[in-house]
């Protein structure tokens, strides 16, 4: 019981995050955050060791969020935008708060007219900090799946923010 609870102190936070911007409402993505959990408990004798732990998390995060999307109507996005900003320090002044604010807004305005696949690799990549291969293994595609759709997307993204493209 030790190492689950090593293995939850470890990635609560991580699939907390991936879940909030799945679903945009913390009361859910704690919900199911819980139950990620519970099932890795209920499943951990079916984890073979042919991909990281941290892969396999993700892997039961997302069918989680997608079985709860199946028994609940579509999940609304909620205005909790600073859940994707690391705490600001005490040194910064309210224009760089500001600054930083107006632009993570529009970073997530740009992020909403991707695809949802576009949308999940630029998370994953980005905010979670994932390689290639453990993205392309919650995809289960090949990590150069993963890096010619990462560029893709971010090139798309690019696009929508400093080019004016609307997808």
């Amino acid at each position: 019981m030790d190492e689950f609870k090593q293995l939850y102190t470890k990635y609560e936070k991580q699939i907390y995050k991936y879940l909030f911007y799945l679903s945009r409402d913390k009361f859910i993505a704690e919900e199911l955050t819980q139950e990620t959990f519970f099932q890795v408990l209920t499943s951990i004798h079916r984890f073979k060791g042919h991909s990281k732990i941290s892969t396999w998390l993700y892997q039961i995060a997302k069918y989680t969020f997608f079985n709860y999307l199946k028994k609940n109507e579509k999940v609304e996005p909620v205005a909790d935008l600073n859940s994707f900003q690391k705490e600001n320090s005490n040194q910064e002044t309210p224009e760089n708060i500001y600054e930083k604010k107006e632009e993570s807004i529009h970073v997530l305005h740009a992020l909403k007219k991707l695809k949802p696949s576009q949308q999940e690799i630029i998370i994953l990549r980005f905010y979670n900090e994932l390689s290639f291969k453990e993205i392309g293994e919650i995809f289960n595609q090949s990590d150069t799946w993963a890096r010619v759709n990462f560029y893709r997307a971010k090139n798309k993204l690019s696009a929508i923010m400093y080019g004016g493209e609307e997808v």
